[in-house]
């Protein structure tokens, strides 16, 4: 066996190393720069245009707004339904009481003329004057 038999073998495992050692380098992150404010605007450029991108809404379901929106009419509606339940009539009076139309739209009326667990009125006055 000649000293140069292995040249061929040792050719090899160098390229394979040297692949191996461009690989490793080239996962490495970018070296900082000399300029490290104008770095700084840039990622925070790229941060809000990404954020206004993603807040002025997409037509397709993976928006910003259709992922809040059942989640806001829960919470409206969880909200809604610890409000108590006061009522502008007197206790057993009986008059007819429409609804607003424009509030229709937003939430089920929770005001009642004939609701029994409804705060009247006149007991607010009476709670007042005690």
């Amino acid at each position: 066996m000649t000293p140069y038999s292995r040249l061929p073998e040792l050719a090899d495992e160098l390229q394979n190393l040297l692949k191996e050692t461009e690989s490793q380098i080239s996962k490495l992150p970018p070296a900082p720069s000399d300029d490290a404010q104008g770095q700084i605007i840039m990622l925070i450029s790229d941060f809000a245009r990404e954020l206004a991108s993603y807040v002025e809404g997409t037509p397709d379901d993976n928006g910003i707004h259709q992922a809040i929106r059942p989640l806001n009419k829960g919470l409206v509606g969880e909200i809604r339904s610890t409000a108590p339940k006061f009522s502008p009539f007197l206790r057993g009076e009986r008059i007819p009481y429409t609804h607003p139309t424009f509030l229709l739209s937003e939430y089920e009326p929770v005001i009642r003329a004939d609701d029994d667990n409804a705060i009247c009125v006149n007991e607010v006055l009476d709670m007042g004057d005690k």
